[in-house]
C-alpha cells in the first residue's frame, strides 16, 4: 500500500530491529530516495535508522517502484527520445538539416544513422525542494479510504484505484458521498459477489449502464448488455422502493425505455407494480406529471410557490438559484435549504454568486464534455444586488456554524492558490485553477509525453506541444513537432518513430528557457498532448505526462525524476488534453487538465481556437473556490490549526494540520483531510487528523 501513502506525502516504515543496519546502507537508501525528488522527514528517518538491513532492504525494494511510478521514471523516457544529446544537439542543427534528418526517419532509416552517439552528460547540480514523506500509522489506511468515501467529487482514476485496493468485504454505499462514485462501487462489489444496493430510481439507471461497460454519469446514450435473471430481479427491486418513480423516469424518459425493455418488468407483475405503471405509462405516452412538471409550470407562471417545491430537494433547489433571483428578486426559504447541501456545494455557490456578474464570458461544456465547450459573451439579467447579497450572507453564517468546530486556524493567504476538487477531474486530486510557483532559479522548463502502443506496423503518435500568447492572449508561436524551434526560446527534441519499438515505446520532449520567452512577447504558455494519429488515449496501452524544471538543461540525465514537477498517466476517451499553462510575468504553473476544442494535426495550426477559448477558461478557473476560501469561515488565531500552502519557512511542531506541499524535513503533524469535511451537510464540524 506504499502507493496510496507516497502519494499522500506519507509513507509506511519498517519495524524497528534488535541489529541496525549499517550507517552506509542508510546513506545509500536516503541518496536514492532524494534520487526522485523525495525526502523523508525527521520523525520518519528515525523510525528507518531503527530497522535492520534486511527490513531496509525490503522495505527498499517496496517503496522504489511507487517513487518511480510516481515521477514516471519508470517509463525509461530517455531511452526513447530521438536526440539523446539534447537540446545542445537539435540547437546545433539549422532549419534544412533537421528535416533532413527527420524525413529520413520518418522513411524508416535507422535513427543511429542521423544522430549523435550520446555523450556523458555533466551532473545534475539544481534538484528542486524534495516532497517531504511523513510516516504513516496503522489507522492511516482506513481514514484514507473514509476520505475517499465521503469526497463529494468524482474519483480520478488513481483514487478509485485506491479505493479498490484498500476496499475488502461490504460497504455502506450511504457513506459514499458522490453518486457517481456510488454506483461505480456499487458495480465493483456487485462483481466481486457482494450485494449492493442504491436508493433513487436514477441510481438504478446509472447502475444498469455502468455494469453494461457504460458511463454511470449518463452523458451519452448507454447500450445496456442483456441482464441475467437474478440481475434483473435485483434492479427491478431496488426501482420499486424507489422514491419519486415517476418524477425520475418522466425525466429520462427514453433511458427508462431501454432499461425497463431489458428488464422485463410484465414478467414480475405482481412483485414490483409500480415499476410496471411506469413502463405502461413509458409506452402508452401518457403524461406524467411529477415535480420536474410542476416546476416548470410554477415558474412559468411567476408562481413564488415554486421556491417551497424546490426546497423540498435542496439540490434542485441550488441549480435553479439564479433563476429565482432574477424571477422574483429574492430565494425564499435559502436559510433552510442551505443547511442540507454539501459544503463544498454551499462555497461553489458562493464563488458563483460573487464572480457571475463580473464575467466576460460564460463557457458550456454539454454535459461536462470540454471538447464541446461553448463561449457566448455575458449577458442578461444581473443578478439583483440586495438579494443576491442576502443568499451570500446565508450560505456565511451556514459555513460559520458548520467549521466553528474547527478553529481556530492559522490561515495562510497562499492556500487561494489550492483549488478545491471540481466534478470531471481526471489527473490529478487537487483541483484544475491549482497553482505552482516556479523558483526564482528556475531559467528552463521540460516537457514530456511517452506513449506505448504495442507493436505497430505504421508510426503513432501523441504530440507534446506548447501554444505562445502575449499578455492579452493573442498568439504569438508554438513548439511542436512541425514548429521545432521558437526562435532561441523553446526546442523540441525530435520526431520519434515507435514503429521501430518492438512495444511501440515513444517519447518527444520540448525545453522552454523562460527568460528567451519573456524576451520574445510570451506571457503565457499552454501546454498541450494532442492525438496526432486520431486514436484516442485510451486506444494507447500507456499515455504518460510529465514537467521537470530546472537551472541547467544540458547537466543531468534526459529525464530527472527528481526535477518532476507534475507526473501523471492520460487517459479517456478524448483527443486533446490541455495539462497547464505558464504565466511568465507571475512566474506561475497553473493547472488545466480540460479537453478543449482543437485541432489535433499540430498545436502550430491552434492559436486563433485557443485565443478564444482560453480567457474565457481562465476566467472560470478563478470563480472556483479554493481551500482559503473553506477555511476562512472558521475562527483565526494565529497560534491555531496551520493551514498552509507549504511549511518550508517554519516548521510545523505537532497537532492537526493542512499543508498542501510538505517540505519540511523537521516538520511534524497529523495531517487533515478535506474529504469529509467538504461532504458535510447541516452538522458542525470538528476537524481530526486523517491522512
Amino acid at each position: 500500500m506504499q502507493r496510496v501513502l507516497i502519494a499522500r506525502d506519507l509513507i509506511a516504515m519498517p519495524a524497528p530491529a534488535p541489529r541496525t543496519a549499517p550507517a552506509a546502507a542508510l546513506a545509500t537508501v536516503t541518496a536514492n530516495i532524494a534520487h526522485y525528488g523525495f525526502a523523508l522527514s525527521a520523525r520518519a528517518y528515525t523510525m528507518l535508522s531503527a530497522s535492520g538491513e534486511d527490513e531496509l532492504r525490503q522495505w527498499w525494494a517496496g517503496v522504489e517502484p511507487v517513487l518511480a511510478a510516481l515521477t514516471g521514471d519508470d517509463k525509461r523516457m530517455a531511452d526513447f527520445v530521438v536526440y539523446k544529446n539534447f537540446p545542445a544537439e537539435v540547437l546545433a542543427m539549422d532549419e534544412a538539416e533537421y528535416w533532413l534528418r527527420q524525413i529520413l526517419m520518418y522513411w524508416g532509416l535507422p535513427n543511429e544513422l542521423v544522430t549523435q552517439e550520446e555523450a556523458t552528460r555533466a551532473p545534475l547540480r539544481d534538484l528542486p525542494a524534495p516532497r517531504v514523506l511523513h510516516p504513516a500509522d496503522d489507522a492511516t489506511l482506513p481514514r484514507i479510504l473514509a476520505g475517499l468515501h465521503a469526497l463529494p467529487a468524482r474519483w480520478t482514476d488513481d483514487q478509485w484505484r485506491d479505493v479498490t485496493d484498500l476496499t475488502e468485504g461490504p460497504v455502506d454505499l450511504a457513506g459514499v458521498s458522490f453518486v457517481e462514485n456510488r454506483v461505480r462501487l456499487a458495480v465493483r462489489l456487485l462483481e466481486t459477489g457482494v450485494e449492493a444496493r442504491v436508493s433513487t430510481a436514477t441510481d438504478v439507471l446509472r447502475l444498469a449502464a455502468a455494469l453494461s461497460g457504460g458511463d454511470p454519469g449518463l452523458r451519452a446514450a448507454q447500450r445496456l448488455r442483456r441482464f441475467t435473471r437474478a440481475e434483473r430481479r435485483h434492479l427491478l427491486g431496488m426501482l420499486e422502493s424507489a422514491p419519486h418513480l415517476l418524477d425520475d423516469v418522466a425525466r429520462r424518459r427514453e433511458p427508462f425505455k431501454r432499461l425497463l425493455f431489458a428488464l422485463h418488468p410484465g414478467d414480475y407483475r405482481a412483485a414490483f407494480p409500480r415499476v410496471v405503471a411506469a413502463y405502461d405509462a413509458l409506452y402508452t405516452g401518457r403524461p406524467v406529471r411529477g415535480f420536474a412538471s410542476d416546476v416548470e409550470r410554477l415558474l412559468a407562471a411567476r408562481d413564488p410557490a415554486v421556491a417551497g417545491l424546490l426546497a423540498t430537494r435542496p439540490g434542485e433547489y441550488a441549480r435553479r438559484l439564479r433563476q429565482l433571483l432574477v424571477t422574483f428578486g429574492e430565494a425564499p426559504g435559502v436559510g433552510t435549504v442551505v443547511r442540507d447541501l454539501t459544503t463544498l456545494r454551499l462555497l461553489q455557490l458562493r464563488r458563483h454568486l460573487e464572480t457571475v456578474d463580473a464575467r466576460q464570458w460564460r463557457m458550456f461544456p454539454p454535459r461536462g464534455n470540454w471538447s464541446r465547450a461553448q463561449v457566448v459573451a455575458a449577458g442578461g439579467d444581473r443578478l439583483p444586488a440586495g438579494p443576491r447579497d442576502a443568499v451570500l450572507a446565508a450560505i456565511d453564517a451556514e459555513l460559520t456554524r458548520r467549521l466553528a468546530g474547527t478553529g481556530p486556524v492559522a490561515l495562510d493567504p497562499a492556500t487561494e492558490k489550492v483549488k478545491l476538487p471540481t466534478n470531471d477531474a481526471e489527473l490529478a486530486p487537487y483541483g484544475r485553477g491549482t497553482v505552482f510557483g516556479i523558483p526564482d532559479e528556475v531559467r528552463f522548463v521540460r516537457s514530456a509525453s511517452y506513449w506505448a502502443t504495442g507493436p505497430t506496423v505504421g508510426n503513432i503518435w501523441y504530440d507534446n506541444s506548447w501554444n505562445f500568447f502575449d499578455d492579452a492572449w493573442q498568439p504569438v508561436g508554438a513548439c511542436c513537432w512541425d514548429h521545432n524551434r521558437f526562435g532561441d526560446a523553446a526546442v523540441f527534441s525530435g520526431d520519434p518513430t515507435n514503429s521501430k519499438d518492438l512495444d511501440g515505446r515513444a517519447c518527444q520532449l520540448i525545453d522552454l528557457y523562460l527568460d528567451e520567452l519573456a524576451a520574445a512577447g510570451v506571457r503565457y504558455a499552454v501546454w498541450s498532448l494532442l492525438c496526432f494519429s486520431r486514436r484516442s488515449f485510451d486506444a494507447a496501452s500507456d499515455v504518460h505526462a510529465a514537467l521537470q524544471w530546472g537551472s541547467q538543461p544540458q547537466e543531468g540525465r534526459l529525464f530527472e525524476p527528481g526535477r518532476v514537477q507534475l507526473s501523471f498517466p492520460v487517459r479517456g476517451a478524448g483527443l486533446t488534453k490541455f495539462v497547464a499553462h505558464l504565466d511568465l510575468s507571475r512566474r506561475e504553473l497553473v493547472y488545466l487538465d480540460a479537453n478543449l476544442p482543437s485541432r489535433v494535426q499540430s498545436a502550430s495550426l491552434n492559436g486563433a481556437l485557443l485565443a478564444g477559448t482560453l480567457p474565457p477558461y481562465v476566467e472560470y478557473l478563478a470563480s472556483l473556490p479554493s481551500v482559503h476560501d473553506l477555511f476562512r469561515h472558521a475562527p483565526a488565531a494565529g497560534d491555531g490549526m496551520p493551514v498552509r500552502y507549504d511549511d518550508t519557512d517554519a516548521a510545523l511542531t505537532g497537532g492537526p494540520a493542512y499543508v498542501f506541499r510538505p517540505s519540511n524535513q523537521d516538520s511534524q503533524f497529523d495531517p487533515v483531510d478535506l474529504g469529509q469535511v467538504l461532504a458535510s451537510k447541516g452538522e458542525a464540524m470538528v476537524v481530526l487528523p486523517s491522512p
